[in-house]
C-alpha cells in the first residue's frame, strides 16, 4: 500500500491540503495520490463487474468506461471548476477521466445499473442547544466503511483561488461524504439505493458543490440538481443553526419536514419521505433502522454532549473514558471500520477520528 508523503495526520486520518486554481489543485492531488487512485479505481472496477455478473447483461471494464464517458457533460455544466479539478487530477495521475468518475460515483452507479448491493453505511446526526456542550449547532457523520477502503480515507483541505476554503472527508480526494466550508456550511450525505437512477449527476458531486456555495440558500439549490445516477439523503447545516435535509432519488427530490429545529435529527441509509420510499430498491442494509433508532434515542436524552461523549455513542470513546451506551449492534458496523467526522460550523472546526487505530479524537480548524 502506498503512503501519502508530507501529510499531516489528524485523528488517525491523513490531511492533504491544496491551494490555487482548480487545475492547479487537481494536478497536485493527482500527482501526489497517483498510485492510490490507480489501485482504488481497479478495485471499484472489479466490484462493479462482479456485481453485474448476475444481471441479464454483464458488463466489462470497457462497457463501464463507455457509460461513464456519457456522464461527463452534466458534471461539466453543473460545477465547471470541480470538473476542471477532476480533469487535471486524471492527467496528473496518468488515468482516464472516466476511471476517476468511477471512484467519485461508485455508490450511485450501483443504483443506476440496478445491482443488488446494499448502500454504503453511514449515520448522520444534527444537534443544537441544549444537546451540545457549546450550545451551538453540530453536524456528526459516522462513516462505516468496507475495510478495504479504510487505507484510502483522507481529509482534503481545499483553498481555492476563488471561493470559500473547505475541509472534507473523502476517498483519496474524491467521493466526499461530508465537509465544512469557510462560508459556515456543513454538509453530509447518506447513500440510498434507488430504482430510478438516470444519466445525470453524482450525489457526491452535489455535496462537493455545496461546499463552494456562498450561502445556505445557494447550497440548497445546488444540492437539488437533477437528474441523478443514484440516491442519497443530503443534509446541510449553517453556522447560525439553519438546517435542511433533502432525500434524493434519481428523478425525485423531497424535503424532510423539520418542525422542531432544536430537536436532534438522525438519518441512516433508508428513505423516510413517502415520495422517495416508492423509489427505494429492494436490497436494504439490515442495520439501517436499528442504527437510526439507537442514535436518535441517545441524542434525545443527551444534554451538553461533548465531542468525546458523542464519539462514545459509536464505540470510539478515548482511553480512560467511561464506556457509554453504544450504537454498535451484532455484528456490524464496528468501531474498527468507523470514521467519525463532527463539524462545528460556528467555530469553523471539525473533530475527527478513525477507528481501528490508537488515534484520539482530534480537532482541526479551517
Amino acid at each position: 500500500m502506498s503512503t501519502v508523503s508530507n501529510a499531516e495526520v489528524v485523528g488517525g486520518i491523513p490531511l492533504v491540503s491544496v491551494i490555487g486554481t482548480p487545475r492547479t489543485m487537481g494536478e497536485h492531488l493527482g500527482s501526489r495520490l497517483k498510485s492510490r487512485l490507480q489501485v482504488l479505481a481497479q478495485y471499484f472496477f472489479e466490484q462493479l463487474t462482479s456485481a453485474s455478473a448476475g444481471s441479464p447483461q454483464p458488463m466489462t471494464v470497457d462497457d463501464l468506461r463507455a457509460r461513464l464517458r456519457d456522464s461527463m457533460l452534466p458534471l461539466t455544466r453543473h460545477e465547471p471548476a470541480l470538473w476542471m479539478e477532476i480533469e487535471s487530477m486524471a492527467r496528473a495521475a496518468d488515468m482516464r477521466e472516466e476511471d476517476l468518475l468511477l471512484v467519485h460515483g461508485y455508490g450511485d452507479l450501483l443504483s443506476h445499473y440496478g445491482f443488488q448491493v446494499p448502500p454504503g453505511r453511514s449515520t448522520f446526526l444534527s444537534l443544537a442547544a441544549p444537546h451540545t456542550d457549546t450550545g451551538l449547532p453540530r453536524l456528526v457523520m459516522a462513516w462505516h466503511l468496507d475495510p478495504a477502503l479504510l487505507p484510502y480515507v483522507m481529509l482534503l483541505r481545499r483553498i481555492p483561488a476563488h471561493g470559500p476554503a473547505s475541509l472534507s472527508l473523502t476517498l483519496a480526494g474524491l467521493s466526499p461524504i461530508c465537509g465544512l466550508s469557510e462560508a459556515g456550511i456543513a454538509a453530509a450525505v447518506n447513500e440510498l439505493r434507488v430504482t430510478d437512477g438516470a444519466d445525470g449527476h453524482f450525489t457526491c458531486h452535489l455535496l462537493a458543490s455545496t461546499l463552494t456555495a456562498p450561502s445556505l440558500d445557494d447550497a440548497a439549490s445546488r444540492a437539488a440538481m437533477g437528474p441523478r445516477h443514484g440516491g442519497a439523503a443530503l443534509h446541510l447545516l449553517s453556522n447560525g443553526g439553519d438546517r435542511l435535509s433533502l432525500e434524493l432519488s434519481g428523478q425525485t427530490t423531497a424535503r424532510l419536514d423539520d418542525p422542531y429545529h432544536s430537536a436532534p435529527r438522525v438519518h441512516t441509509n433508508h428513505p423516510l419521505h413517502s415520495d422517495i420510499i416508492k423509489h427505494s430498491a429492494l436490497v436494504n442494509d439490515a442495520t439501517s433502522k436499528a442504527r437510526l433508532e439507537r442514535v436518535a434515542g441517545l441524542a434525545v436524552d443527551a444534554s451538553g454532549a461533548t465531542p468525546n461523549a458523542i464519539a462514545g455513542w459509536f464505540g470510539l470513546e478515548g482511553k480512560g473514558d467511561r464506556p457509554s451506551a453504544r450504537l454498535i449492534a451484532d455484528p456490524n458496523p464496528t468501531p474498527e471500520v468507523t470514521v467519525l467526522f463532527m463539524a462545528d460550523p460556528a467555530a469553523k472546526a471539525i473533530h475527527v477520528r478513525r477507528g481501528g487505530t490508537s488515534a484520539k479524537l482530534e480537532t482541526v480548524r479551517l
